[in-house]
């Protein structure tokens, strides 16, 4: 199992991570999918600064895309799965941005610590959205981590 950027449920959030994009769902109460997408496009914890190239590639896909801004199933479950990690058996590789969200990194932590066998790797200069910032270096570390755990299969 590959986790990009994970949360748990169980786990508590920062009132900065819950309330951080509120100014998008504001503009998308208002019917203002494009503002939205321009708000979401800018976070500083999805694209890394700096990764300009990333960044344009992100508000691309979010325009061309936009009934994915505005369906309102995004809520944070609400049963918990952390006290259960340890039930998952299959070796498990979280990857996480350097740059993303401290809570993400939390996180991640817990995930780790929680599922045996599981390990984290902290992706330098990316956000949460690794793979569009350094899709070559984000495919060697899952392409290896799947060799590493089919061999002999």
């Amino acid at each position: 199992m590959v986790l990009v950027g994970p949360v748990v449920s169980g786990m508590p959030y920062s009132r900065h991570f819950l309330e951080r994009g509120n100014r998008a769902s504001e503009l998308l109460d208002k019917g203002d999918v494009k503002g939205a997408v321009s708000e979401w496009s800018q976070d500083k914890y999805l694209i890394a600064p700096g990764n300009d190239i990333a960044r344009k590639r992100l508000l691309a896909l979010l325009l061309s895309n936009p009934q994915d801004m505005t369906h309102r199933d995004h809520r944070l479950r609400t049963k918990p799965a952390l006290a259960r990690l340890h039930e998952i058996r299959v070796p498990t590789l979280i990857l996480t941005g350097d740059a993303d969200i401290p809570d993400v990194h939390a996180h991640s932590g817990a995930i780790e610590a929680g599922i045996p066998n599981a390990r984290r790797i902290v992706v330098e200069g990316t956000g949460h959205i690794m793979y569009l910032e350094k899709p070559a270096e984000f495919c060697r570390l899952v392409f290896a981590f799947i060799r590493l755990n089919t061999s002999g299969s």
